[in-house]
């Protein structure tokens, strides 16, 4: 009979929720349980999960002249958090599996938070847009131990290296294949 560890471990996230409940405290790993059960059964990626970003939502001020203009379902293996600030600029947060130590600006338990900016990593992250994304990682992180939390719309989340290698960056950067 297949485990619900094995039934993680064969999907992109499941090293992620494994390491993540294996890691932490018994108390933790019960309020994570529900969410780790919704990993196994999968589910629709069409529905945007505002519940991570909660009380937050459209429109929201996360700080910094930064506001929350969208967030999508998951589409390509991440959803994808868009934000934009009172001077014009727009960022784009791939929110992807955890891999390892993490790729993103920011990690939690289950998530990396991926800049989609089109920098090519030289230069630093702007401090303003650090400090948001940081924000909203804690956010997030509290957000993913409570029990009311459906991570199934989360079920086809890869991380960002095997988004890339899969995808190509063109196509995350601006949504289409480039050829």
């Amino acid at each position: 009979m297949t485990s619900r560890r094995d039934v993680l471990r064969s999907m992109g996230v499941g090293a992620a929720a494994v390491a993540a409940v294996a890691s932490s405290s018994a108390a933790a790993a019960a309020a994570v349980a529900p969410s780790v059960d919704a990993f196994a059964r999968g589910g629709s990626s069409k529905h945007s999960p505002w519940w991570i970003l909660s009380p937050l939502r459209e429109g929201s001020s996360v700080g910094k002249g930064w506001s929350i203009a969208a967030l999508s379902g998951v589409k390509d293996g991440a959803a994808v958090l868009t934000l934009a600030n009172r001077d014009g600029r727009q960022v784009d947060l791939h929110i992807c599996a955890r891999s390892g130590r993490g790729s993103g600006l920011a990690q939690t338990a289950l998530f990396d938070l991926v800049s989609m900016d089109g920098r090519d990593g030289v230069d630093a992250t702007p401090e303003d847009l650090g400090r948001v994304v940081v924000s909203l990682a804690k956010r997030i992180r509290r957000n993913e131990l409570q029990h009311a939390g459906d991570l199934r719309a989360f079920s086809h989340l890869m991380s960002h290296t095997d988004r890339v290698s899969l995808y190509g960056p063109e196509r995350l950067l601006f949504g289409e294949d480039i050829g």
